[in-house]
């Protein structure tokens, strides 16, 4: 017995105009939208002005939150999200002092790196600065914020609250707040710790080996950690656990790299990712 559609000579697998087939268009995010309702530009034009005063910035209140991110209790940081909220009708920080004080201890990481490899041109100094504060700080985090909040808006958002509860979404600036926490804690596992036992982990073993691919192993877990427990206070989100599937995937990588360097192939991420940054500095 010969199919319908063969035999109005449409081919097996012909579609019906106009059918839906199960799949809800006006259920699919309109990213535009998304982007119009995350970002705040109103809010962005006075913060990029107040980084040019120091005088209105609270540094004292930003280094309370590392300590706490230092100490471990990213949840004290993310109450002042809540606090800020109830006071200000805004999850993200108002005041740069956070930020501009994470690109000054890159800026002293990217100085100490460039002291330990003996670089001896200004410009080399200059050009670490601006590839750990300008590229993996700054660049990377717009990326990671703008879809963090596409994401999140797109596919977190808890649609059992019911109609009539007030719609809200994620804010842009609130995840890359949340991404500049988050860093923090990457800095100082990933930079800090890292440069303390770097001849160690630059090492040609396999215990380098190790060594070196568990400090990024934990930098990247503690990375997406805390941006998981900053998306998780929002109380409109779900399923926030999503955050947590890159570490899956670290830990798969450092797994597959211990497997590799049993039969000799050392495949040391210390090693692999100062020759990145460093190779354009050799042509």
């Amino acid at each position: 017995m010969r199919h319908p559609n063969m035999a109005a000579g449409r081919g097996l697998y012909a579609f019906e105009e106009g059918a839906s087939y199960g799949v809800d268009e006006a259920s699919l995010p309109d990213l535009g939208e998304l982007w119009e309702k995350g970002l705040d530009w109103q809010r962005l034009g006075p913060l990029l002005r107040r980084a040019a005063r120091v005088d209105q910035m609270d540094f004292e209140a930003a280094l309370d939150e590392m300590l706490s991110l230092c100490f471990c209790d990213p949840q004290r940081v993310f109450k002042q999200a809540y606090y800020r909220k109830q006071t200000k009708n805004a999850w993200a920080r108002d005041d740069p002092a956070f930020a501009l004080l994470q690109c000054g201890f890159l800026a002293v990481a990217a100085v100490a790196t460039g002291c330990a490899v003996s670089a001896a041109r200004a410009g080399t100094y200059c050009y670490l600065v601006a590839a750990a504060a300008g590229g993996h700080w700054l660049a990377g985090g717009l990326l990671a914020a703008t879809a963090h909040a596409v994401v999140a808006n797109a596919f977190l958002q808890d649609r059992s609250r019911g109609s009539h509860s007030v719609a809200q979404s994620v804010e842009w600036l609130y995840a890359f707040d949340v991404h500049c926490d988050a860093f923090f804690v990457y800095f100082l596992v990933a930079y800090v710790g890292h440069y303390l036992v770097l001849p160690l982990a630059l090492g040609h073993s396999y215990a380098a080996m190790l060594l070196a691919n568990a400090l990024h192993l934990a930098a990247t877990g503690a990375y997406w950690y805390v941006t998981h427990l900053g998306f998780r206070a929002l109380p409109f989100l779900r399923r926030t656990e999503v955050f947590l599937y890159p570490v899956l995937a670290a830990a798969a990588a450092f797994l597959a790299a211990l497997v590799l360097g049993v039969f000799g192939a050392k495949l040391n991420a210390s090693r692999v990712l100062l020759a990145a940054v460093l190779s354009p500095l050799s042509t």
